[in-house]
């Protein structure tokens, strides 16, 4: 398993967490406004995300990023991952 996957498999994990989704039922290229995602969501995932992968995301393109797999990509950006 390289980066990538361990980040998309940490991201979603994350992401099902704060929308108080059971494990494996989000999918990655699933929109997460279809799961109740709001902002209170948004910010929670942002802070979880930056203090998991000790990162800094852009707010703006965080908040462009509709999926799991947009956010799991501009993690893997920012933390360099290969």
């Amino acid at each position: 398993m390289d980066d990538k996957d361990v980040i998309e498999k940490t991201v979603t994990a994350i992401i099902e967490e704060v929308l108080g989704e059971p494990p494996g039922t989000v999918g990655k290229e699933e929109p997460l406004a279809a799961r109740d995602w709001d902002s209170t969501a948004s910010l929670e995932a942002l802070a979880q995300l930056e203090s998991r992968f000790g990162i800094s995301l852009d707010l703006r393109r965080f908040h462009t990023a509709r999926t799991i797999g947009q956010m799991a990509d501009l993690v893997a950006v920012e933390a360099g991952a290969r």
